[in-house]
């Protein structure tokens, strides 16, 4: 385990370096004065008492000449003085080095730990409960790396103060300081097994911890404020909150009260071994063996190194802890997307056979039972294909791997002829205009909203509007503070908060702002949050986006299914039927009961 805890260690230090390198080495150089700092004070304190007592009998009168007398106490105190001044100011500009170190270690580590989770290209590390722990702990371990520089610093301060210090302490006797040494060493090996322990407790609690992330973000965030409260659900949250973090504290508790108690012992053992020394020093002063000068020296010199001895270990401890709570960050950063990439751009869609669907399989990580099984279809160029099922029939599955946020166990789906996991995959998503079910609603304004769409083309303010007015958002931007610079959240100033429609349109717009470069248009329960009138809008408008184009979509809406060129029947992940409306209806079978079930709906018996 200590091995483990060098390694990572060792990497935690190379990420914190690497993070402001001149601002270390300053730590370093500052450091190096302040350590050499109490040795020289101490040594300075005996020339000073030395003196005082070989010029005992001071004269009543003539004070001046008799310290004319003694430049080595002039020079003892001039030296005291001059020290002192230079310790405190090393020590100032020490503390504003760190806290600068500090910063930049933080911000560095988190930029590496967002790059890490942006590069990974599917979406694997955010539904999968093992990933999230690491992100979880990765995250949790950021504060860690702030302590990294505090703890240098006192390594380097307790390293450059100990070894003169420990030199010096063998001029008194060759067993003082291995006593000391021997006196201390368990309690520095308790405090790093108690450290081992209470990571160990903390990396259990990670998904414990995560919980009580999302209890928190229920009763923060905006977007369960208005349900939290008509369903009076806030005690309900407050209550799980409280159970999660008494769960957590009470087991935290029972191992630092163990651990403490444990290493109090050790350390009064510790104590134990400065007693001895010191007596020593002291007997030997009474039989004339030492002035007083080296008492002061060598008392000086005994709890100098009991006190180097303790921040030595108790910082090593600190390193340690360090090190397994940052190690989630260094496991984190050593993963590697599964999904691979290539440089070979997809081919145009209508120049070949399309989208076809070969014999896919798929199962989510960790997911056990396989969400498609066997399935396989194709869309035509130009085609339009709804795809319609029960809940969990894999509809939205099946989306995710036609953008490529997946790849499939089994099985491939083609491109105009090529394996999708054989293109470009930044040049292939840009090939398509996609709206989820889950749409993002963007905390920006509502130009980024739209334009998001095509980060290039954001300053063409004439596309992004006509997106919007196409997508039925015209009266929405006249209403908006600042039109299309209105931020889309109240916690933005001159915010604005919108309804599900509202969003849903606005996805819509982003999806049309792409359409005149994407070959591909998915769309999962597109009207799910529209108005019927604007629902019958919409049929116009998708069958307009659609124009020239293949498109892809999911609906409940079976109304809106009639509309397309073919319909696949998803059940249970496989593939059930699929065909023209008609040609279903005519058979009878899972569809045409569906439709049927749905269209009396709108009729009184």
């Amino acid at each position: 385990m200590f091995g483990y805890a060098l390694k990572e260690i060792f990497q935690s230090l190379l990420l914190a370096a690497r993070a402001s390198p001149r601002h270390l080495v300053r730590i370093i150089l500052l450091n190096l004065l302040a350590g050499t700092g109490p040795a020289v004070v101490l040594y300075l304190q005996k020339i000073i008492i030395d003196e005082i007592v070989a010029g005992a009998n001071l004269p009543g009168n003539g004070f001046l000449d008799w310290m004319g007398e003694r430049q080595l106490l002039w020079i003892g105190i001039a030296g005291f003085v001059l020290v002192q001044l230079l310790l405190d100011s090393v020590e100032t500009i020490a503390n504003f080095e760190i806290d600068t170190f500090r910063e930049s270690v933080v911000g560095s580590t988190k930029a590496r730990i967002f790059e890490k989770i942006a590069e990974f290209k599917d979406i694997s590390l955010f539904e999968s409960p093992d990933l999230l722990n690491t992100v979880q702990l990765a995250t949790s371990g950021i504060p860690r790396m702030s302590f990294l520089s505090n703890i240098a610093g006192n390594l380097i301060v307790g390293t450059l103060g100990f070894i003169p210090i420990f030199l010096l302490s063998f001029a008194i006797a060759w067993w003082v300081p291995i006593v000391i040494i021997i006196f201390a060493a368990p309690s520095i090996v308790v405090q790093i097994r108690f450290e081992e322990e209470s990571w160990g407790v903390e990396r259990a609690q990670a998904g414990t911890v995560r919980n009580m992330g999302i209890s928190e973000s229920v009763l923060t965030q905006p977007q369960y404020a208005k349900e939290l409260r008509l369903f009076q659900l806030q005690s309900f949250f407050l209550d799980r909150w409280r159970s999660l973090f008494s769960e957590t504290l009470d087991e935290t508790l029972r191992i630092r009260k163990k651990g403490t108690r444990v290493i109090l012992l050790w350390s009064l053992v510790g104590g134990l071994g400065v007693g001895g020394p010191f007596i020593y020093i002291v007997w030997a002063t009474i039989n004339g063996l030492y002035t007083l000068g080296d008492l002061a020296l060598y008392a000086g010199i005994v709890f100098q190194v009991r006190k180097s001895l303790y921040i030595l270990g108790s910082n090593i401890a600190s390193l340690h802890d360090v090190a397994l709570g940052t190690a989630p960050i260094h496991q984190l950063l050593r993963l590697r997307a599964s999904m691979q990439d290539s440089a070979v751009p997809p081919p145009d869609i209508g120049m070949g056979p399309g989208i076809e669907i070969e014999s896919l399989s798929f199962s989510y990580p960790e997911g056990g039972r396989p969400v498609l099984k066997n399935v396989s279809l194709a869309v035509r160029p130009g085609e339009t294909l709804a795809i319609v099922g029960k809940n969990g029939a894999g509809k939205s599955t099946l989306v995710k791997l036609l953008c490529r946020l997946y790849d499939p166990q089994e099985g491939s789906i083609l491109w105009s002829g090529s394996d999708l996991r054989s293109l470009d995959l930044e040049a292939l998503r840009q090939n398509i205009a996609v709206v989820m079910q889950d749409f993002a609603q963007f905390p920006t304004t509502a130009r980024e909203n739209i334009g998001f769409g095509q980060l290039e083309r954001m300053d063409d303010e004439g596309a992004i509007v006509g997106a919007a007015e196409s997508a039925g958002l015209a009266s929405v931007l006249d209403s908006l503070p600042d039109n299309l610079d209105t931020p889309l959240t109240k916690q933005l100033p001159n915010g604005t908060e919108l309804s599900s429609g509202q969003w849903q349109r606005f996805a819509l717009a982003r999806a049309l702002f792409r359409r005149p470069q994407a070959s591909l248009l998915i769309l999962d329960e597109p009207t799910a949050a529209l108005d019927p009138d604007i629902e019958y809008e919409f049929y116009r408008l998708f069958r307009e986006m659609a124009r020239d184009k293949t498109a892809v979509f999911i609906s409940h809406r079976l109304a809106l299914a009639r509309t397309a060129d073919r319909i696949a029947v998803l059940d249970d992940g496989e593939l059930a039927e699929i065909g023209a409306h008609e040609e279903l209806m005519q058979k009878g079978g899972l569809y045409s009961r569906m439709f049927t079930l749905q269209a009396s709906g709108y009729y009184e018996e």
